[in-house]
């Protein structure tokens, strides 16, 4: 698995676990207390939380305005250098564009390698 990943999809935005607190969940990471829970931005922020592979990843909504039409088509041009012509809807497809919102550098050079298919 990628130490990197930051973001994580989800059908839509859960409600923040903390206490008290009606305000939609951005993520999903650890708290101070070492416990995990779904928290909105503030809670992120007070808890001192940050991204990445046991830590925290920031919730995205699958084909959601989160997801930019500008990095949906960096994704499918990145994509299209794999070759594969994965169908819109696939599990690669998704990945891909998850992995350039987290690092499309990374992901442009994994493709050139050759290495990009073979991860997921």
């Amino acid at each position: 698995m990628d130490p990197d990943v930051k973001t994580a999809l989800v059908d839509e935005l859960p409600g923040c676990d903390m206490p008290g607190c009606d305000e939609p969940a951005e993520y999903d990471a650890a708290t101070r207390s070492g416990r995990w829970g779904n928290l909105c931005q503030t809670h992120f922020d007070q808890e001192g939380c940050r991204l990445g592979l046991g830590m925290g990843q920031k919730l995205v909504v699958r084909g959601s305005a989160k997801q930019p039409e500008e990095i949906l088509s960096r994704a499918d041009k990145l994509c299209a250098k794999c070759g594969k012509g994965c169908p819109e809807d696939s599990f690669n497809k998704e990945t891909m564009r998850m992995r350039v919102l987290d690092d499309e550098v990374k992901v442009e050079a994994m493709i050139m390698m050759g290495l990009y298919c073979e991860e997921i």
